[in-house]
């Protein structure tokens, strides 16, 4: 998606440091994940929309649901947060990703509960399947496959984010229909998905 190597880095570290510090903000409280991960998308959108990052024009739009349609996977997924994440290159061609999250607190984690939420999520995405722990220093992301093992290798939220970019993970097939900024794509993707929140960046080469 990014090719440049201090580019990507570049951009998925500003990501990274705007989720970090809420998830810092936010722990020090006794808020429940919900509260947290509800904040994300308005976070990212006030820091970066229309902002020019590393060659790049950012958009951010977000959105969130209360309730699920019928054909929703809100209950065999229960995933917290769907993240779509679109490169336009120079010449017009576009790349969008999309990443199913499942959210804990680190002090509220039941690791067997989490893996079993996890394997759900990988019912519809293995590529596009993580798990966020918050913690009082940000954000620990564990792929959904990692959690079927005994330890689990931890990514930082800026190793997430270049991951993401580098193509390494999120999935393609699993992205709004349409153009970036269609917001009824997003929320029927976020309905699809059974998910409460949603956030969708898009990153513009200038």
């Amino acid at each position: 998606m990014i090719n440049g190597e201090a580019a990507r880095r570049k951009v998925a570290t500003a990501f990274a440091e705007a989720v970090d510090e809420l998830v810092r903000d936010r722990m020090d409280g006794l808020v429940e994940e919900p509260d947290i991960t509800s904040r994300l998308g308005q976070r990212l959108e006030d820091r970066f929309d229309g902002q020019i990052l590393a060659g790049h024009r950012v958009r951010v739009i977000s959105e969130t649901v209360t309730s699920h349609g019928r054909g929703s996977l809100e209950k065999p997924l229960g995933a917290d947060l769907y993240v779509a994440l679109s490169v336009e290159d120079a010449c017009g061609l576009t790349t969008t990703k999309g990443v199913l999250i499942q959210a804990k607190r680190r002090d509220r984690l039941d690791p067997a509960g989490l893996s079993k939420q996890c394997r759900r999520m990988m019912h519809v995405t293995r590529k596009g399947s993580v798990a966020w722990i918050y913690t009082r220093t940000g954000v620990d992301v564990v792929r959904a496959t990692d959690t079927t093992k005994k330890e689990w290798p931890v990514l930082s939220a800026s190793q997430f984010f270049d991951a993401v970019l580098k193509c390494t993970l999120g999935d393609l097939r699993r992205v709004p229909n349409g153009s970036f900024g269609n917001r009824r794509a997003l929320k029927a993707m976020l309905e699809k998905m059974g998910a409460d929140n949603a956030i969708w960046l898009e990153l513009q080469e200038q």
